[in-house]
Formats: structure tokens, C-alpha cells, sequence
């Protein structure tokens, strides 16, 4: 089956390094699977050789434009297999190429203040689609985190482990705990001063209805766990994108970084949305 398919490229009129690659990049499959070209493969097969390419029990990881390259001579030859009736289902039909961290990084690196502004209105408008959750508890919450990801620089993980302790408001400044329990001070702005007081000020009262956040030590909570996990957050900014942007923590980061180089103006922004 494999010569029949060497044959098809050489009639197609591909090079003869093309149909070398494809031919070794397919025996490397087979071989590394135990399987022969005609066996049948699923998805589940290919999704398992591709964290193997990625996690080698020896050796170095293979570079992502490898791995990509590999899944490309299986596409070509899964398509060609189904389309002359060599196999009946194509293992490769819902298998995507990997997106490297610069990559990804260059699309959504960080925000702009536009997109910032709309990002809070979207966060008001948007509906709860989990029952017995409050829309305003939610929404307070959801744009102190992002207020604090976006002007304190903040990981996810150092957010979620943030305790109300690590707040000197009147000091202007953040006690932070981060990799390798390191210590840090990360000064507190103006406008981060104003969300954090709201925030606070509402947490206060929540705390006067709930248990779990009145014994929370944590400056965030969810809606049945005093702490606000490292997950529940990357949930809940992921829930904000757009279909051409996807929204990670970590890119509040860079945004951070981002408009700290904008020395020449302060950023301002317009007047907190009403509550």
C-alpha cells in the first residue's frame, strides 16, 4: 500500500525530496505504532505519537515544524488511502497542526486600551449561564481579577494564592509570593486603588452572607470555594474571548509589561462602568 502511494506522488509530479520526506516520516509512524501501512489507526493513536514526539521517554523533544511536517505527510497519505478506497475513515480528518508559544504570543500578546475598555463592557453585558450565581458578585469579581492581572503584572498562580494580608492599601503596595517563593512588593496605582477598595468593600458584604468567603483568607474566592483556583481562573478569562482573540491570563501580563513602556503618557481610561 505504502509503494502504491509512492507511486500516486511520482505520478502526481512531486519532487523526489518530497516523496523521500513523506516516505520517511511515514515509516517512522508505522514503525513507532507496530503498525503496518494498512492497519486500521485512530485519532487517539495519532494524538498519543504526537506526546511522544513531544515527551520522549529518551532525548530531546522534537521541534514543533518536525512534528508539524510528520502530521503533514500523514494527512497526504490518510487522504489519498480514503479517497481511492484503500481504508474507510480517515484517522488525520480532525487532527491540527501544533501552535508554538511564539506563535500563539504574537497573536494575542497583549491588549490595547481599546480593547481593554470593550473587554470590561462585555464583561457587564455578559450573561451567567451557571444557576444560583449572582451577575453582579460575578462581574465585580471577574474585573478585579483582570484589573490586578492587567496593572500589578500579576501570574495566575500568584492571584489565586493573593490572601487578604498581602494588601497594604494604605502603603500603596502587594505582597507577592512568586516562583521559587520568592518574595516581591508590587506597587499599587491609582486606578488599581479604586478596584480594590470596590472589590473589598463588596467582598466585605458577601462575607456577611456566606461562610466560605467570610473564613476565606484568599482575596478571591468561587462560588463554593473559599480560594479561586488556578483553573477557575483561566475558565473565567477564557470565557471573555473573541472568535479572533483568544484571552489567556498570561497576556494580561504582557499587556502589563506592555504599557509600562508607554513612559511618554499615562494610560487613562474612562470612568468605571456603573454598578
Amino acid at each position: 500500500m505504502l509503494n502504491e502511494y509512492v507511486t500516486y506522488l511520482q505520478e502526481k509530479g512531486a519532487s523526489r525530496n518530497t516523496i523521500i520526506s513523506y516516505t520517511n516520516d511515514l515509516n517512522i509512524f508505522f514503525h513507532d505504532l507496530h503498525i503496518r501501512p494498512d492497519d486500521y489507526v485512530t485519532p487517539a493513536d495519532i494524538r498519543k505519537w504526537i506526546q511522544q514526539m513531544l515527551n520522549p521517554v529518551e532525548g530531546k523533544p522534537l521541534a514543533i515544524s518536525t512534528i508539524n511536517r510528520r502530521l503533514n505527510s500523514l494527512r497526504s497519505f490518510y487522504a489519498w488511502a480514503v479517497e481511492h478506497h484503500k481504508l474507510e475513515q480517515n484517522p488525520m480528518k480532525d487532527i491540527q497542526d501544533l501552535k508554538s508559544a511564539d506563535e500563539d504570543n504574537e497573536k494575542i500578546m497583549w491588549l490595547t486600551e481599546e480593547e481593554f475598555e470593550d473587554l470590561l463592557q462585555r464583561m457587564r453585558k455578559k450573561p451567567v449561564q451557571s444557576r444560583g450565581v449572582d451577575p453582579e458578585e460575578k462581574y465585580r469579581r471577574d474585573r478585579a481579577v483582570v484589573y490586578l492581572l492587567t496593572y500589578a503584572g500579576l501570574r495566575v498562580e500568584e492571584l489565586s494564592n493573593l490572601k487578604l494580608t498581602d494588601l497594604d492599601l494604605e502603603m500603596k503596595r502587594i505582597r507577592i509570593v512568586g516562583k521559587g517563593m520568592k518574595v516581591r512588593t508590587v506597587p499599587i496605582s491609582n486606578i488599581l486603588l479604586a478596584e480594590l477598595e470596590d472589590w473589598l468593600k463588596f467582598r466585605a458584604e458577601m462575607a456577611k452572607k456566606k461562610p466560605h468567603v467570610a473564613e476565606s483568607p484568599y482575596v478571591f474566592y468561587s462560588q463554593r470555594s473559599p480560594k479561586f483556583s488556578v483553573r477557575g481562573i483561566q475558565r473565567m478569562i477564557e470565557s471573555y474571548s473573541l472568535p479572533n482573540k483568544k484571552l489567556t491570563p498570561h497576556m494580561f501580563r504582557h499587556t502589563f509589561c506592555k504599557w509600562m513602556l508607554k513612559v511618554s503618557r499615562p494610560i487613562i481610561f474612562s470612568p468605571k462602568s456603573p454598578v
